[in-house]
């Protein structure tokens, strides 16, 4: 066999073992970014994976398209004062307080820039870990309104969407990024898990 041939065969090994390695890379990094979201997706496509990743790239591309920016400093200390007092007023009356803090949230949205339409996907390409307890969230926040959610129910949508605002808040370089490099957080900076009182 010649150079050339030995060279040829090898380097069609390689482009070979690229396109066999690319889609599995691909998978890794959608699951790093969004977590449970993923399998959420993939559920969601009756378990057709190409679907669900084009779906999950499709957000990641939206974002790129954005022009996202950071809360103001002013805002976000205003934004964690009106989180803490919600935190207080569950006490007393904890379908207000979440409902008010899912408010807060959409306000907390729109100034970052999230579009309103498939916001919740958008969100998820950055906050992609919460999001799932968010979607939960909502749900407890729409039986509420028909007086069926328990305090206790309640109490996680609250935690939930807290939690939420939080990451949101302290997004200081909001672009495309894997979970493991959350946005605004950092050692020691993480915020801490109260849990609101049961009235």
């Amino acid at each position: 066999m010649s150079v050339l041939v030995i060279l040829t065969v090898c380097l069609l090994a390689v482009v070979a073992a690229a396109a066999l390695a690319a889609p599995r890379l691909r998978t890794r990094r959608l699951r790093e970014r969004f977590g449970a979201e993923y399998d959420r997706a993939v559920h969601g496509h009756g378990g057709d994976v190409h679907a669900a990743e084009r779906e999950l790239t499709d957000r990641v591309k939206l974002l790129r398209g954005l022009r996202l920016k950071p809360v103001e400093p002013a805002e976000r200390e205003r934004a964690e004062r009106e989180l803490a007092r919600l935190q207080e007023l569950f006490v007393d009356d904890p379908g207000t307080a979440a409902a008010d803090a899912d408010r807060l949230l959409t306000s907390v949205l729109d100034q970052v820039g999230y579009p309103e339409k498939g916001r919740l996907g958008a969100v998820s390409v950055h906050h992609g870990e919460l999001v799932p307890q968010y979607r939960s969230a909502q749900s407890a926040l729409e039986r509420a309104r028909a007086t069926q959610a328990g305090t206790e129910e309640l109490r996680t949508a609250l935690i939930a969407v807290r939690d939420l605002v939080l990451d949101v808040l302290r997004a200081e370089h909001p672009a495309p990024r894997g979970r493991s490099e959350r946005p605004g957080r950092s050692a020691g900076t993480a915020p801490a898990s109260p849990t609101p009182s049961a009235g």
